[in-house]
């Protein structure tokens, strides 16, 4: 995740679950541990105080001294909790307008845009609260058409950008089996690594839920070592919040590891403080595009000239983010299967209980 660097953040969210009952953590603002780490340095605790959202969900506000680093990490405990850490790569600053391109399209010129389209008027100041409001859902709309291309002629099976694919870290416990993911977490990618300085040069591999639940029950939740096999599992929810995503790693961690592991983000609306929308100034138009159809579709009740130039904007922007996105790793199935320097286990698919190689089942994973 990313936020601007020197820039208070107001309601940094989080969810914490009891570590014995897996249920959502409740009444337990008092009790939660906060700290913070900048760059790396000396861990010290959250200014902020620590209040209650529900639903096993608090927030805390970080002041701008806070976000000075480039990487700001923070962590949450309780004893009845699962700890969970949050790794935040800033940007820019809010006096440093060389961050961003001045070719991007932010919140507000969006607004301008679609706000002509639909009123007639670029200026917000002679809109209406309610008018605000339908332009603001007209640009939501238009995101969400954007960053999840529907199945159909331009990508058969929909599209997946390459910047809502980044890299992020995860710092284990000892002691410590399952990790509550950040809220932008959408779905794992791919097998998560080590840091060097924790020199393990086996990779983390997925596997499914009850793959992992049984190996627990195998040596009753007893083996602790570095992990070998993660698995992804959501959260029970009430709907009050979006839908969360917890980490299972087996062997238990017998002591701090950094895991890396790239993962499919789940992008936020736009606000003052995050004006401007994934994909940056080379998706600017296809953007904008998406926003008018959207409108155009509302307002005329059919797809017309704005549209037809999403979907000409759209095929543009696919095949230059195919053109820029290498693949991490080679192989027949961009599994690393053909990949020097990899181990047996690293080059297959694993399903279950079943392992299968370009297709065909090849062996049994038990350990």
């Amino acid at each position: 995740m990313s936020f601007v660097r020197n820039e208070a953040v107001t309601g940094f969210t989080f969810g914490l679950v009891n570590k014995t009952t897996g249920a959502a953590l409740t009444g337990a603002a008092s009790g939660i541990g906060k700290f913070i780490t900048k760059d790396g340095g000396t861990q010290a605790s959250i200014a902020g105080s620590i209040a209650e959202e529900g639903n096993g969900q608090y927030s805390v506000n970080l002041t701008a001294a806070e976000m000075t680093a480039a990487v700001v990490g923070l962590l949450f405990t309780h004893t009845s909790a699962v700890p969970v850490q949050f790794t935040i790569k800033t940007i820019g600053s809010p006096a440093d307008t060389s961050t961003e391109s001045s070719l991007s399209l932010g919140l507000t010129d969006l607004r301008k845009e679609v706000g002509w389209y639909w009123l007639g008027e670029r200026t917000s100041g002679n809109w209406s609260a309610d008018e605000l409001t339908q332009i603001d859902d007209i640009i939501n709309s238009g995101l969400r058409q954007f960053y999840h291309p529907s199945p159909g002629g331009l990508a058969p099976k929909g599209y997946k950008w390459s910047f809502m694919e980044p890299t992020t870290t995860l710092s284990t416990v000892a002691g410590t089996k399952d990790y509550t993911l950040s809220a932008n977490f959408g779905g794992m990618i791919g097998v998560a690594t080590y840091a060097t300085s924790d020199d393990r040069w086996s990779p983390i591999e997925t596997t499914g839920e009850a793959r992992i639940r049984l190996l627990r029950q195998r040596d009753s939740g007893s083996e602790q070592s570095d992990p070998r096999f993660m698995a992804i599992r959501p959260i029970s929810s009430d709907g009050s919040n979006g839908q969360r995503f917890q980490l299972m790693l087996w062997p238990t961690p017998d002591a701090a590891y950094t895991v890396s592991y790239r993962y499919h983000a789940l992008p936020a609306k736009l606000t003052a403080s995050y004006p401007y929308p994934l994909g940056g100034e080379a998706h600017a138009e296809t953007i904008l595009a998406s926003c008018l159809a959207v409108a155009e579709a509302r307002q005329e009740n059919n797809a017309g000239i704005h549209a037809a130039n999403f979907m000409q904007r759209l095929q543009a922007s696919i095949a230059y983010d195919k053109q820029i996105n290498t693949p991490d790793v080679a192989g027949y199935n961009r599994d690393a299967s053909d990949t020097v320097m990899m181990t047996e286990q690293d080059n297959r698919y694993v399903n279950g209980d079943v392992v299968k190689y370009n297709g065909s089942a090849f062996y049994d994973t038990n350990p």
